[in-house]
C-alpha cells in the first residue's frame, strides 16, 4: 500500500532538518579537529586533504566544509540555528562567506525566512558589491625585497614587500601553482573554491620548479641553475656558494632531474660535471604515469609535480626499473627523505608505506555509520524545522544589496 503524498512530504523534510543538525555537528567537530591540528602529518598538507581522504569526499567539498566549519567558530547565533534543524548547509555555506559578528544576526534572519536559492544570489551579490576600492597613493621606496642563506641551519631566508597590484598577481600566481602542485584530477580545469595558500612556500617552490623545468637558463652563470659540489672521498657536499648538505638531503637532491652535480678531486679540484640525475628513460616514465597515475602516497592523489623516486636509492646502487620505482609528489619525496615514513617493495610492483612508527597507512579507511543511533539521536527535530517562512515573493536583488549594506554601515 502506497504511504500518503504528505506523509512522505513531512519525513523528507523531517530528514532534511535532521541532516542539518547533523551536519552541524559533522562541521563544528571539524572546527576543533582542524584548530587543534588533529590533521597535521608527514602525508597530508591541510585539514582539506585529510578529509578528503578519511571522509571520501572530493577535495573541493572538503576545501568549503572546512572554510565553513572555521566560520561557524565565531558565528553562534548562525551556529546554534544550524544546530536545530533550521537552516540548511546550502543557506550556512552562502552566508558564511559574507557573515561577521555585526551583521550575522540579520542574514540570520533572512535565512530563516527566505529560500536557499534567493540567498545565494543575496550573498554573491553582497560580495561584488563590498569589494574594497583600490588606493593608488604608494610610496615605491617601501616595495623591494632581499634573500640571505641562515648561517644558523642553512635555510633560505626571503624578506620581500609588494605593491598592492604586484602582491596581488603574487598571490594569483602562488594561488594557481598551489592548485597545480594538489591537484588530485587531471581533467578538472576549475576549482571556483582555490584558496591563496596560507604557508607560501610549497607554491613558491612549485614555481621555481616551472621555470627550472620549463624554459632554458638564457645564461651561463651557476647562479641561474641547482648545482651540487661532491666530494667522492668524504661524500661531503654543499650547494654552490651555499650551505652544506646533510646524506638524506643530498640523496633528495639526487632523486631531481634538475640539479646538476660537481665532483671534486682531494684537493677540490674538478673532476666531473654531470648533465643530470640518473631518470627513468622515456618509455619507463610512461609505463610509470601508466601504472601510478598520481602521487603513489595513501592520502595523496597529486597529478602534477610528480618525482620517479627510487625505493632503493640509486645512489646506494638501486636499480632504475618497475620494480624500484614509484611516482611521489615534492611534498611527499621531501617527507620520505626526511624520514617520515618509509616505502617498502612487496614484489610484483606493489609497494608498502609505513609511518616512522612502523604502522602501516591504509589507502583507503574502511567508513561506517548507524541510522539507528542518527535517528535516536536527532528524533526531536520538527519536520517543518528547516521550512522556511517564504510565501513566494521574488528577490530584487540591487535593492536588497543595497539596503542591506547601508544598514550596516549606519549601525558601525
Amino acid at each position: 500500500m502506497e504511504r500518503p503524498i504528505e506523509e512522505l512530504e513531512s519525513e523528507i523534510c523531517a530528514l532534511s532538518g535532521q541532516i542539518a543538525a547533523a551536519t552541524a555537528r559533522y562541521l563544528l567537530l571539524l572546527a576543533d579537529f582542524d584548530q587543534r591540528r588533529g590533521w597535521a602529518g608527514w602525508q597530508l598538507h591541510s585539514c582539506s586533504h585529510w578529509l578528503s581522504w578519511k571522509a571520501g569526499v572530493s577535495l573541493h567539498t572538503a576545501r568549503e566544509h572546512v572554510r565553513v566549519a572555521r566560520a561557524l567558530v565565531s558565528l553562534p547565533l548562525i551556529a546554534e540555528a544550524f544546530a536545530h534543524g533550521r537552516v540548511s548547509y546550502s543557506k550556512v555555506r552562502a552566508i558564511t562567506r559574507v557573515a561577521d559578528q555585526k551583521n550575522e544576526q540579520t542574514l540570520l534572519r533572512l535565512a530563516l525566512e527566505a529560500p536557499a536559492a534567493h540567498i545565494d544570489r543575496l550573498c554573491r551579490g553582497l560580495l561584488a558589491a563590498r569589494r574594497p576600492t583600490k588606493n593608488n597613493d604608494l610610496d615605491e621606496e617601501r616595495y623591494g625585497g632581499r634573500w640571505r642563506w641562515d648561517e644558523d641551519d642553512g635555510s633560505l631566508v626571503i624578506n620581500a614587500r609588494l605593491r598592492p597590484e604586484d602582491g596581488a598577481r603574487f598571490l594569483a600566481a602562488l594561488t594557481r601553482a598551489e592548485y597545480e602542485r594538489t591537484r588530485t584530477d587531471p581533467e578538472l580545469d576549475v576549482d571556483a573554491a582555490a584558496p591563496a595558500p596560507r604557508n607560501i612556500v610549497p607554491a613558491l617552490t612549485a614555481i621555481a620548479q616551472m621555470v627550472c623545468a620549463g624554459l632554458e637558463s638564457p645564461v651561463a652563470s651557476p647562479a641561474a641553475e641547482v648545482i651540487v659540489h661532491v666530494d667522492p672521498a668524504t661524500t661531503h657536499a654543499h650547494l654552490d656558494d651555499g650551505p652544506g648538505l646533510d646524506a638524506e638531503s643530498l640523496a633528495e637532491v639526487l632523486c631531481d632531474a634538475t640539479m646538476r652535480t660537481v665532483n671534486h678531486g682531494a684537493l677540490g679540484k674538478t673532476i666531473s660535471w654531470s648533465t643530470t640525475a640518473r631518470t627513468p628513460s622515456r618509455l619507463q616514465l610512461r609505463a610509470l604515469l601508466m601504472r601510478d597515475r598520481c602521487c603513489v602516497v595513501p592520502g595523496c592523489g597529486r597529478v602534477r609535480f610528480l618525482n620517479a623516486h627510487h625505493v632503493h636509492y640509486h645512489s646506494r646502487g638501486g636499480e632504475t626499473d618497475l620494480e624500484n620505482v614509484v611516482m611521489m609528489c615534492s611534498e611527499h619525496h621531501r617527507a620520505l627523505h626526511d624520514g617520515y615514513f618509509t616505502i617498502t617493495a612487496r614484489g610484483d610492483q606493489q609497494f608498502a608505506f609505513r609511518h616512522s612508527d612502523g604502522r602501516e597507512v591504509l589507502y583507503a579507511p574502511a567508513a561506517s555509520g548507524d541510522s539507528e543511533e542518527f535517528d535516536d539521536r536527532y528524533k526531536l527535530i520538527e519536520s517543518d524545522a528547516i521550512v522556511p517562512d517564504w510565501q513566494g515573493e521574488g528577490l530584487d536583488l540591487s535593492f536588497a544589496t543595497d539596503v542591506l549594506i547601508r544598514n550596516w554601515e549606519r549601525a558601525a
